[in-house]
């Protein structure tokens, strides 16, 4: 069992696109993921390399002959792959097990995707430009995550181990290059603000509430002098995570409320921000 020491924020943005959205949608794309059509390409995988990877459990085989190597899915392509980084950092196989349990947690509720959290965030990098980050952490532990989700985690404190992490969405883009799969850094990269060309405080603190935080209520006001006074509204199931919020916060309170028969507790922040 794998100890879940690291915590990333609840996040309205996952629950209304993967499980309102995604998850047993049926979605063409979603087929064309599990469509098996594609040849072992320039990994150069034997056979045999191959066949212990299944006898461990990392990969599945539905050949009927059991003699040569199937064609495979993109999203087996993409996990065979991460699997290869995998063991260029090191991690043995038995680990490398753990992980694909991890990310396959959702495999049995939904009937066309083999790994739908996998496929998920593909669809994401795919049709965006939001970097996504597949990370495993010392003890093991596998996630699949928005870089925004890694800065918030870290800003709080909430990871607490070192982890490897592979690029999604480059990884794709080396598979697909005609589709040109490109990640957006510029609103993570902070030495970016310093430049000529940066955002302002404002315009980042902004983008930061929209996209990253998982605000629930946002508005700006300007005070009397010019400046600017920003407030937010914040919702978690988690008082542990509310606290640890209200550490962290310059100014903030925190509260509790309830709709219906779950319990929610709601952080108000309030900040100044100069012209």
């Amino acid at each position: 069992m794998i100890n879940r020491n690291n915590t990333f924020h609840a996040s309205d943005w996952f629950d209304m696109n993967f499980f309102g959205e995604f998850l047993n949608s049926d979605l063409n794309i979603v087929r064309e993921f599990n469509q098996q059509k594609y040849t072992i390409g320039e990994e150069n995988i034997s056979s045999r390399v191959l066949n212990h990877w299944h006898e461990m459990g990392l990969i599945t085989d539905d050949r009927v002959d059991k003699k040569s190597w199937k064609k495979f899915s993109t999203s087996e392509l993409v996990w065979i792959r991460i699997i290869i980084k995998l063991r260029n950092f090191g991690l043995d196989l038995r680990r490398i097990k753990q992980v694909k349990e991890q990310i396959h947690y959702y495999s049995k509720k939904d009937i066309v995707s083999k790994c739908p959290l996998l496929d998920f965030y593909m669809l994401v990098a795919i049709s965006s430009t939001i970097p996504i980050k597949f990370i495993v952490f010392e003890s093991g532990q596998a996630e699949i995550v928005r870089q925004g989700d890694i800065e918030i985690a870290s800003q709080f404190q909430f990871l607490k181990e070192d982890f490897i992490s592979i690029d999604l969405n480059r990884l794709l883009n080396k598979m697909f290059t005609k589709k040109n799969i490109r990640a957006d850094y510029f609103h993570f990269a902070k030495s970016e603000k310093k430049t000529d060309h940066s955002i302002t405080d404002i315009e980042q603190e902004i983008f930061n509430s929209l996209y990253l935080e998982e605000v629930k209520s946002f508005s700006v006001n300007i005070t009397k002098d010019g400046n600017f006074l920003v407030k937010k509204e914040r919702f978690t199931t988690s008082k542990k995570e509310m606290d640890s919020m209200l550490n962290k916060l310059d100014y903030a309170e925190g509260s509790t409320v309830k709709k219906g028969k779950i319990k929610y507790h709601k952080i108000e922040e309030q900040k100044r921000i100069k012209k």
